[in-house]
């Protein structure tokens, strides 16, 4: 399938879908009730089994200007699937959506002006700015009104490539430009965790921009079927972390071998920062 550009500028909304249908209609609504008007969604489904595909045809139909739906074959997981459709998607700006959120009508056009004052700071750089969110349960009910604080995540912590041991970043808040994008399918991506530190990762790696900004722009539905969901920082005590070692260890392994393969230095660096950054 040939890749799909647009004339003028605008932003690509990227959303993967896998048996969605309980909530989707509410996060497509909440798109579709944007403020701004640049945006165009691209959807692509991984095989849902659960009336997703009527859905989303139910949108295509209805909804053409702003949205498609793509038909190629099922990637096999979230990372697969949202990366297929930055490869095949040509836009000046890109958004990734999860299938069960729900964007604030503001969202799009606040993170584009952020995005548009960066780029008048720091031209000719990749840039990704992304914004907090609230974290809510099934019904939309508000568990904590930040995800940074809840996770006890700090961006002011990463500001470069060597600090970038941990993520700092969600897909479904960030905006991120055409330059960051072209760095994140620079090289392969087989040992990225997700989509957005992968995407995130390569934008500190080329010497990129990565803006926080303080709003918290969606609802962030935390639930049962989550592919990664909101995680309460507080418990990652000494205690936890011992009794989770191997798991720990696990998982720091596959980031430094992310990072690594996004031309990261030695596992001595890794962990020195990853020591600095949580005793600070």
């Amino acid at each position: 399938m040939e890749s799909i550009k647009q004339q003028t500028e605008h932003i690509a909304i990227l959303m993967a879908t896998y048996n969605g249908a309980k909530y989707l209609r509410e996060q497509i609504d909440s798109i579709l009730s944007q403020t701004s008007g640049l945006w165009h969604l691209y959807i692509h489904d991984d095989g849902s089994k659960d009336g997703t595909i009527e859905i989303l045809n139910d949108y295509a139909t209805r909804c053409a200007e702003t949205v498609t739906v793509l038909d190629y074959p099922s990637q096999g997981g979230a990372l697969q699937n949202f990366m297929s459709l930055l490869e095949k998607v040509e836009a000046d700006y890109y958004m990734f959506s999860d299938q069960d959120d729900v964007w604030h009508p503001t969202k799009v056009e606040k993170s584009y002006l952020a995005m548009k004052e960066q780029e008048a700071l720091h031209p000719d750089k990749p840039i990704i700015v992304h914004s907090d969110v609230r974290v809510v349960d099934s019904q939309l009910n508000v568990l904590h009104p930040s995800y940074r604080e809840y996770g006890h995540i700090y961006p002011e912590k990463v500001t470069c490539f060597r600090e970038c041991v941990i993520n700092i970043t969600l897909g479904c808040a960030m905006l991120f430009n055409r330059k960051s994008r072209a760095v994140s399918l620079d090289r392969p991506w087989k040992h990225a965790l997700m989509h957005d530190g992968w995407v995130t990762t390569r934008t500190f790696a080329e010497k990129g921009i990565v803006y926080a900004m303080p709003e918290a722009l969606l609802e962030y539905r935390n639930h049962g079927d989550n592919t990664v969901g909101a995680t309460d920082g507080a418990r990652f005590t000494i205690g936890y972390r011992i009794r989770h070692f191997w798991e720990m260890l696990r998982l720091n392994i596959r980031q430094y071998r992310m990072l690594r393969s996004a031309g990261y230095g030695s596992i001595f660096t890794y962990y020195y920062y990853k020591f600095r950054i949580h005793i600070h």
